[in-house]
């Protein structure tokens, strides 16, 4: 199962915990979603969402960004994640 805190996102059953930071609806496209980047360098986020994890980044730009996931409307997990990410 996977939880949605403040500061981290937690998969339960895998026993992983991912620092992150969370920001809604900005792409450019317009498009709504939740996205949720990772603080630390470790894979944690990564591991919990295999299939939606990216981290494109060059080694200019790694110390700004270290992956991120994007979660989208269609995703089981989105309206927990956008709840969530808009409590602040």
């Amino acid at each position: 199962m996977i939880k949605f805190q403040k500061y981290y996102v937690a998969d339960t059953d895998q026993q992983l915990k991912a620092r992150v930071h969370y920001s809604v609806d900005n792409r450019c496209d317009g498009r709504e979603c939740v996205t949720i980047y990772a603080k630390d360098y470790s894979n944690e986020l990564g591991q919990i969402f295999p299939a939606n994890f990216k981290d494109d980044t060059d080694i200019m730009t790694d110390y700004i960004e270290k992956g991120r996931v994007v979660l989208f409307p269609n995703s089981p997990h989105y309206e927990t994640a956008r709840t969530r990410a808009t409590l602040n």
